[in-house]
C-alpha cells in the first residue's frame, strides 16, 4: 500500500510496524532527556501524523528526527517558516519581527567572524570568560533561525548550529552539563534541518562526548557510531575526532581491541588533515595521542599511558594551552597509578596552574580523581600543599 505521507514512507522504508516506531520514539525521548507521551497517546498521535490528519507538534518533531536520524525535509515535517503561514518572499522582517534589522549576508558575516575569534581564543583562555559573550548572542541567533526564510535560511541555520554547539562546549567545560546538553540539542536541530552530514556527524560526536563524561558510555558509543555513518562526507580531522570519541566510549566499556582500532584509525585520519579544519582543527596528532593515552588509563594500563602522554606533550600545539593542562592532569593520574608520586606532583602543579587560569572543569575533575589516587601519600609535604591548592581553587569557584 502506498504511503500517505513522507512520515509513513520513512517507517515503511525501515520495515517498522507502528509498535516498532513507538519503541523508537520512546528510546529517542530517553536519549534526548525529554518526557515521552504514553504509549497509548503515541499510538493515536502516530496514526494521525502519518495519515496527515494533524501536523506533527513542535515538541514531537525532535523525537521523530532522533528516531529516524533524518531531517525535517526528509520526514515531511513543517519548517519554522511553515508554522507561521506564508510570508512575503522578500527578506524584510514582518511587522511582528523581533529582529533589529533584516537578515543579511553582512549580519551573518559579522556573527561568523565573532565566532571565529571566540573559537581561536578559547583554547588559550578557557571557557570562563567566553560563556557570557557567546550566550549574549543567542537570542538574536535564535530569532534569526525562527524568522529567516528564502535563500539565506541555510546560512542562518549553519551559523545557529555552530554557535549553539560552541556554547554547549563552553558549558561542558565549565561543568554545566545541563546547559551543555540543552545547547548541543539545539545545534542538532539546526544541523538536521540544514541536512549537512559533516555538521550532523560533528554534533553527534559532541553529544556522545557529553554522554560518556556523564557516565553513559554505551550511549556515547552509539552516538559516535551514528556519526560514522556519514564517513564518506567527513573531512579527515572531523573523521578523526569522531573515531576518537568512539575510542573514548569503548575504553570506558572495557573493550580493549575496539578502542585500539578506533585510535589507530583516528591517528591515520588526523595525519591526512590539517589545523585549518573549521570544525576540528584542534584534533592534531598530539591530541589523538593524548586521547589514546587516556583510553589506556581507563583500561588500567598506566604503563602504556605515561610514555604516550609524554610523547604527546613533546609536540603539543602552542595555541592549545587548555588541553595541554588536561593532558598534564591525566599524566599526573597515570603517574600516581604507577606510584610515581614525584612525577604525579610535578605534572599536577602545572595542570593546576592552567586550570586556575582557564577555569576548565575537565581539568579540575581530573585533578579531583588524582587526589583520590594520591590519598596514601597525603601526609607528604608536597601532596599536602597540592591538596590545599586544589581546595583554594575549588573554593574560589563556589
Amino acid at each position: 500500500m502506498k504511503a500517505r505521507t513522507k512520515l509513513q514512507e520513512a517507517r515503511h522504508a525501515r520495515g517498522w510496524t507502528q509498535a516498532d516506531l513507538i519503541d523508537a520514539l520512546t528510546a529517542a525521548a530517553e536519549r534526548l532527556g525529554v518526557e515521552s507521551p504514553t504509549r497509548a497517546s503515541l499510538k493515536t498521535l502516530v496514526s494521525m501524523y502519518e495519515n496527515g490528519r494533524r501536523p506533527v507538534g513542535r515538541d514531537h518533531r525532535p523525537l521523530f528526527r532522533e528516531a529516524y536520524q533524518a531531517t525535517d525535509a526528509e520526514l515531511g515535517l513543517p519548517s519554522h517558516v511553515e508554522e507561521t503561514g506564508p510570508r512575503d518572499p522578500s527578506s524584510v522582517p514582518s511587522p511582528q519581527s523581533k529582529l533589529p534589522a533584516p537578515v543579511s549576508t553582512e549580519m551573518l558575516g559579522y556573527l561568523a567572524s565573532v565566532l571565529r575569534q571566540h573559537a581561536q581564543a578559547e583554547p588559550l583562555v578557557g571557557p570562563r570568560f567566553l560563556v557570557a559573550p557567546v550566550r549574549s548572542q543567542m537570542p538574536l541567533i535564535e530569532q534569526m533561525c525562527q524568522e529567516s526564510h528564502g535563500l539565506l535560511r541555510a546560512d542562518v541555520l549553519r551559523v545557529g548550529a555552530r554557535y549553539a554547539e560552541f556554547l554547549g562546549w563552553l558549558y561542558q567545560d565549565t561543568g554545566r552539563t545541563d546547559e551543555a546538553v540543552r545547547w548541543t540539542r539545539t545545534a542538532m536541530d539546526y544541523a538536521q534541518e540544514l541536512g549537512d552530514p559533516m555538521l550532523i556527524a560533528y554534533v553527534l560526536q559532541r553529544r556522545g562526548n557529553i554522554a560518556t563524561e556523564a557516565g553513559h558510555a554505551g550511549h556515547g558509543a552509539g552516538l559516535a557510531t551514528a556519526a560514522l555513518r556519514h564517513t564518506t562526507s567527513l573531512s579527515p580531522r572531523v573523521h578523526a575526532v569522531v573515531l576518537r570519541q568512539l575510542a573514548n566510549s569503548k575504553a570506558r566499556l572495557g573493550e580493549r581491541s575496539e578502542t585500539a582500532r578506533a585510535i589507530e584509525h583516528a591517528m591515520a585520519a588526523t595525519d591526512e588533515g590539517d589545523d585549518s579544519d573549521p570544525l576540528a582543527g584542534y584534533c592534531s596528532p598530539a591530541y589523538i595521542e593524548m586521547e589514546g593515552a587516556d583510553c589506556a588509563l581507563h583500561l588500567d594500563r598506566p604503563d602504556e599511558a605515561v610514555p604516550t602522554f609524554h610523547k604527546s606533550l613533546s609536540h603539543w600545539p602552542a595555541l592549545q594551552e587548555r588541553d595541554r593542562g588536561l593532558c598534564l592532569a591525566r599524566l599526573a593520574t597515570a603517574n600516581a597509578a604507577l606510584e610515581d608520586v614525584e612525577g604525579a606532583y610535578e605534572a599536577a602543579r602545572q595542570a593546576l596552574d592552567i586550570a586556575e587560569r582557564t577555569g576548565s572543569a575537565r581539568i579540575r575533575a581530573e585533578l579531583s580523581r588524582l587526589r583520590q589516587r594520591l590519598a596514601p601519600w597525603r601526609k607528604l609535604v608536597e601532596i599536602s600543599e597540592l591538596n590545599a591548592a586544589l581546595d583554594r581553587m575549588n573554593g574560589a569557584d563556589l
